[in-house]
């Protein structure tokens, strides 16, 4: 099966959805599917290739035209030299992935569209730039032979701005995690490379702020920090530190207890380094959010808003995280008295955590996009079939 992936952003690890498509992409190839990716790449990707992956650079801007029509030219004489079986195309504007459907119908015997977690920051019914994107998102689901998206709840938003033809186009293929083992590297002399004083209880929030809901947690942290700190080493005795970390998190305010350290390359390490991960999401249109799951496998315990385990089917209060109100600092306060005192809830949250988030490799995942190919190849395009492919 020859698969294309055309990704409309920066195919690299500091972002969620540029690591899902690489994730995706590279499990593909090793169940032998000839794949085609290309995206914007800011940093050399893992080399070398298989002879089954092919990545053609996506320019970083529309307006270097002779990179742009190289690109198309590109292609082009892919799909002329051999048709693409599936062509899937994700995070380009509406305006582009209608130009790349006409473009790529002729080349390809089915085409599909995903739409992202992060898809939506706001009602788009509520101005008319907005209602304008929903009517050509109408022309974006009645022409493509199927639509992805990671999040029932997004799905289900899709189905209220469009009604049946959302639920008869749009099937959910959850994120999913590398196969990635937590450092082991001795926790004092990675507390000591960081600058982060290895007596204190550290808890960890990480995301790109180049996504808004990332950045307004992070500022919520920040600006609830004093609080949460003073009252807890008022009942411990012992310092409480919040470390941010992510792409852009470097601009964020710093202090003695807030820590920003920017994006760190090695996830495995940065996992390595907090007691505990705070996720403090406010309530969104976007989910459900990739860095949960990476929480999950880091064999920490979680504390969490409910935006952030939105749309993760079976996950609990108490048995997998546990839940805080982003709006009452004093319940986050809560959370972390409770894990400092009682040893044995962190380590059960976690390994409950954990075993949830190793249900959800990245291989399992891209089976679910072959099975999708498969049905669709085969004309077999019911909503009955779609929904035993996904969540």
């Amino acid at each position: 099966m020859r698969v294309a992936i055309l990704f409309g952003g920066v195919i690299s690890s500091s972002s969620g959805t540029g690591e899902r498509v690489l994730q995706i992409a590279n499990a593909l190839v090793a169940q032998g599917l000839d794949v085609t990716l290309s995206g914007t790449i800011l940093s050399p990707l893992e080399t070398p290739h298989p002879p089954n992956f092919d990545i053609i650079e996506l320019p970083d801007s529309i307006l270097k035209l002779h990179c742009v029509l190289a690109w198309i030219a590109k292609l082009v004489s892919r799909g002329l030299t051999q048709k693409y079986d599936i062509a899937q195309i994700e995070s380009f504007s509406t305006p582009r992935s209608l130009t790349l459907f006409f473009l790529l119908r002729p080349l390809t015997r089915k085409l599909i569209i995903v739409f992202h977690d992060k898809y939506f920051e706001h009602d788009p019914r509520k101005n008319a730039i907005g209602r304008l994107n929903l009517a050509l998102q109408r022309i974006l689901l009645t022409l493509f032979d199927a639509s992805i998206t990671p999040g029932l709840g997004v799905r289900k938003w899709f189905e209220e701005l469009h009604g049946e033809l959302a639920s008869n186009r749009m099937i959910v293929i959850p994120n999913g995690i590398p196969n990635l083992e937590i450092s082991k590297t001795d926790f004092s002399e990675l507390r000591k490379k960081y600058e982060i004083n290895s007596n204190a209880f550290a808890a960890l929030f990480f995301g790109s702020m180049d996504f808004q809901p990332n950045y307004d947690a992070a500022l919520c942290l920040y600006k609830t920090s004093d609080f949460v700190c003073r009252e807890f080493i008022k009942k411990t005795g012992k310092e409480l530190i919040f470390i941010v970390a992510g792409k852009g998190s470097e601009v964020l305010p710093k202090t003695c207890h807030y820590l920003t350290l920017g994006f760190i390359n090695d996830l495995s390490e940065l996992l390595a380094l907090p007691n505990a991960i705070v996720l403090p999401h406010f309530p969104s249109y976007s989910g459900p959010h990739v860095k949960t799951m990476y929480a999950f496998l880091s064999k920490k315990p979680v504390i969490v808003t409910d935006d952030a385990v939105k749309d993760m089917p079976n996950v609990i209060p108490r048995i997998h995280f546990l839940p805080f109100d982003i709006n009452k600092p004093p319940t986050l306060v809560a959370c972390l008295l409770e894990l400092y005192h009682n040893r044995e809830l962190g380590e059960r949250l976690a390994l409950n955590a954990y075993l949830y988030s190793k249900e959800f490799s990245w291989a399992s995942i891209s089976r679910m996009h072959v099975k999708l190919y498969e049905q669709l190849l085969l004309n077999k395009r019911s909503e009955s079939t779609l929904k035993t492919i996904g969540v």
